[in-house]
């Protein structure tokens, strides 16, 4: 196991970018889109948006975090762990099988 793959095994930086992407998929779900969806998604709600800047904040910060730490870790070396991971959430959380329907929405909370 690496330096930066040990620290990532008890990180809450790594635990806050896995609930955040457990609450995308979920809203992904919500609405009802299907995985072809997530390719061009029908629309961009300002709840999602927020979710998306969020993960990408909480990746950007960890990555840095490790970095100022001394480990050798590269934002390549990160997504190849995370990977894995995030694809166990995909399977937890399947998307729809057809083309986008508009699913329920306000009543989750993200």
């Amino acid at each position: 196991m690496r330096p930066f793959e040990q620290f990532l095994s008890n990180s809450v930086g790594l635990q806050r970018i896995i609930e955040i992407y457990l609450k995308i998929r979920k809203y992904f779900q919500s609405e009802g889109w299907s995985e072809k969806d997530l390719e061009k998604p029908p629309y961009y709600s300002a709840q999602l948006m927020t979710l998306h800047e969020k993960f990408g904040g909480e990746i950007r910060d960890l990555l840095q975090q490790m970095k100022d730490l001394g480990l050798k870790v590269e934002n390549e070396d990160l997504n190849e762990y995370l990977k894995p991971l995030l694809q166990n959430i995909n399977e937890l959380t399947p998307l729809s099988d057809g083309d986008y329907e508009r699913g329920n929405q306000g009543d989750e909370d993200y």
